[in-house]
């Protein structure tokens, strides 16, 4: 027998209560990620328009609208986003919102954000758009940090795609 294993020994107690708590503390972590975690899949941002609303001031204002595709069997608890705009490879819009989105498990929602537009990025998209005109769609690229309430963190997604601009300002008329 090994000293301080005998029956009933303080030491031998300890080290069996360490060795079950750790053992616990394993099954926990295993457990949690046999809920699906190892499974979820990204959420799908895409940007639906960009809308003028009224300025202020000098500032020029715009209503982005954001569709979030949820392809995972839980549902989507966003408590925040983040993101960059960028318009013919310019950064245009930056921002933050603290929507609250929540997107149904294989379901879709969206996000309406009222951003403003950066002076410096929308004064080189003009000077660009002035000499190499649109034929009414721009290309654009979205990167997005989503912040998501319970297990798993934070998101970040990008999107590269067209956007539509006269379909954009015909739906704020």
């Amino acid at each position: 027998m090994l000293p301080g294993s005998e029956k009933g020994a303080p030491g031998a107690a300890r080290c069996a209560t360490s060795w079950l708590l750790l053992w616990a503390c394993v099954a926990l972590i295993a457990g949690c990620a046999g809920i699906g975690l190892d499974s979820f899949d990204e959420p799908e941002v895409e940007l639906l328009a960009l809308e003028p609303l009224p300025a202020r001031g000098m500032e020029a204002r715009f209503l982005l609208r954001l569709r979030i595709v949820n392809p995972n069997p839980v549902k989507l608890n966003i408590d925040g986003l983040a993101y960059e705009v960028f318009l013919r490879d310019t950064k245009v819009l930056t921002g933050a919102s603290s929507q609250r989105v929540v997107v149904d498990a294989y379901s879709e929602g969206e996000a309406a954000l009222e951003v403003a537009a950066g002076m410096l990025g929308s004064l080189s998209l003009l000077r660009d758009l002035m000499s190499n005109p649109t034929d009414g769609t721009i290309p654009y690229r979205l990167k997005a940090k989503i912040s998501r309430r319970g297990i798993g963190g934070a998101l970040r997604v990008s999107r590269e795609g067209m956007l539509d601009l006269g379909r954009s300002l015909r739906r704020s008329t």
